[in-house]
């Protein structure tokens, strides 16, 4: 008869393996699991203090439903993508496709911090980056660029950089001055995304953003979502976003 776990499976070792580090299954084995490497998909977290190669290990699958300490490799501020490192670690430096999002700040390596997991994407169990591709249509965690602090985007920055193909369904401005109303609207590379929405005059004020259009709405991987505005002005912008 088939089972099935939530929260943790237990595993056996293929090699030395830390706590709290990324582990992908041993090609050609079902029951031994060992550590992802840079760049490499996972199918859960190590539970269990460093046991050697033949233990048992515990395993703490990956959910949406909650957030994991995860080992960094270096420095790694609050709020960054993360993706996967060597030893089964976590690097802000891209490598494949980005698979969580810091909740803690990491400034050595070696640090535990904690970390929400991106399960937007299917994943080959064994690690193989080839097989990772977006998740499509019903069923996409929506996720939330933002760019705050803006006091000028009259020359269009860059909101996010896509790090996988995402499809913008919702955004919205706040108000951080009581000065100026400039045009807000967002850009894909080189092209508008959307209508303009005149900034509140009021300070921290929020509103929904202009019209998406339809051609411009998806979002290349490497490709940069943009903000611009009319003239000078201090606001935030908040996209939320799927894979597709």
């Amino acid at each position: 008869m088939s089972q099935e776990n939530i929260g943790q499976k237990t595993f056996r070792a293929g090699e030395v393996l830390p706590v709290y580090c990324r582990v992908k299954l041993q090609a050609g084995a079902g029951d031994t699991v060992m550590l992802a490497q840079a760049g490499e998909e996972f199918i859960g977290i190590t539970a269990t203090a460093a046991v050697n190669i033949g233990d048992m290990v515990n395993v703490t699958m990956r959910s949406a439903a909650r957030t994991y300490k995860m080992t960094a490799s270096g420095v790694i501020a609050v709020g960054a993508l993360f993706y996967g490192a060597a030893s089964g670690k976590i690097q802000a430096t891209a490598s494949g496709l980005a698979q969580g999002t810091v909740l803690e700040a990491a400034a050595n390596d070696g640090e535990i911090i904690e970390c929400v997991l991106n399960n937007g994407a299917a994943v080959n169990i064994s690690g193989a980056a080839t097989n990772v591709e977006p998740e499509a249509g019903n069923g996409s965690i929506p996720m939330i660029f933002s760019k705050t602090g803006i006091v000028d985007a009259t020359a269009t920055p860059t909101i996010v950089t896509a790090p996988y193909k995402f499809r913008v369904i919702n955004w919205w401005i706040v108000s951080r001055d009581a000065a100026t109303t400039p045009n807000v609207k967002l850009v894909n590379v080189a092209t508008d995304m959307t209508a303009v929405i005149a900034k509140p005059l009021t300070a921290d004020t929020i509103v929904p953003g202009g019209t998406i259009v339809n051609a411009q709405k998806d979002v290349l991987v490497t490709t940069a979502l943009k903000v611009n505005a009319s003239v000078a002005g201090a606001f935030d912008v908040y996209v939320m976003a799927v894979k597709v």
